[in-house]
Order: C-alpha cells, then structure tokens, then sequence
C-alpha cells in the first residue's frame, strides 16, 4: 500500500504542472491582447497593447487639425484611456479562471488594493496550518531610503561616522 501523503504530494504536483501549463498559454495569449478605440468625434483612434502601451495611434480624418491643442490633448487623452480600460478587462477576463489576484482591484488607484492579510491566510488557518504573525500595516513612505537616513540619524548620535 502506498503512502497518504506521497499520494496528496502526487495529485498536488500534478494539479500544479495543469495550472503553469495553461498560466503559460493564457500568457501567451495575454501578449496578443490589443484594444482599438475611436474617438467619438472620430478624429483619433488609438491602439494600445496588453500593457497599456501604446501601439497604433491614427486620425482618420482631418478633424484634428482645426481642433484647439487643449482640445486634442484631451481627446487624445480620453481615447487611449478608454483603449487602457477595454485592454485591462481584457487581460482580466483572461486570468478570471485561476481565481482572484489578492490586491488586484480595478478601481482601486493603480490598479492594487491593500491586501487583507487575515482573510489572505484564513484557509491555511482553517486547515491547521501555520501562518506567519499578521500586524497592521504601518503608514510610512515604505522608502529604503527612509530606512537608511534613520540608521545614519542614530550612528552619527551614538558617535558613529555620517556618510
């Protein structure tokens, strides 16, 4: 008889190789993601890619040129924001059958929420496993270089050279 647990070990590797060989196709697929949005002036229209990066950029007619500069900006702007919008669903749509990306939030600003630690590690608490300590997030700038101005600070007063 076999052991349980290489059994469990088994069936988890082979869930695991599934899983990367279809993230690799849906990778693949998500580098040929593009977005092509006309402006509703039809004056520009903007492609962009699965990045938000912009590929094509045309003006189908001449509207543009009897626009006023602050005019175009905005349109310009406008259109390939709403090609960014229709890219990110897009790849969105792709990665919605591997679950939820914890952080990931749409209209969240940048795209990321603050993760939720305890409801991030609540199934690994309900099987019993261990979980690293969970303490709230602190508001600092999160900058390294915070960190080593502090560390300077306290050598230069406890006698220590500046640099």
């Amino acid at each position: 008889m076999s052991n349980p647990m290489e059994e469990r070990l088994a069936e988890a590797l082979a869930e695991f190789e599934e899983t990367r060989a279809k993230l690799g196709e849906a990778a693949a697929e998500a580098a040929r993601i593009s977005a092509t949005v006309m402006a509703r002036d039809r004056s520009v229209e903007a492609t962009v890619g699965a990045q938000g990066e912009l590929t094509k950029l045309r003006f189908p007619t001449a509207r543009y040129r009897t626009m006023a500069p602050a005019q175009l900006a905005d349109v310009l702007m406008t259109t390939i924001g709403a090609a960014r919008a229709q890219a990110a669903t897009q790849l969105a749509e792709l990665y919605r059958p591997f679950g939820p990306i914890p952080g990931m939030d749409q209209d969240a600003a940048g795209g990321f929420a603050e993760l939720d630690w305890n409801e991030l590690f609540a199934p690994m608490r309900e099987e019993g496993l261990p979980v690293p300590p969970v303490q709230p997030p602190t508001r600092s700038s999160g900058a390294l270089l915070d960190e080593l101005v502090d560390e300077e600070d306290n050598g230069a007063a406890s006698g220590g050279t500046k640099r």
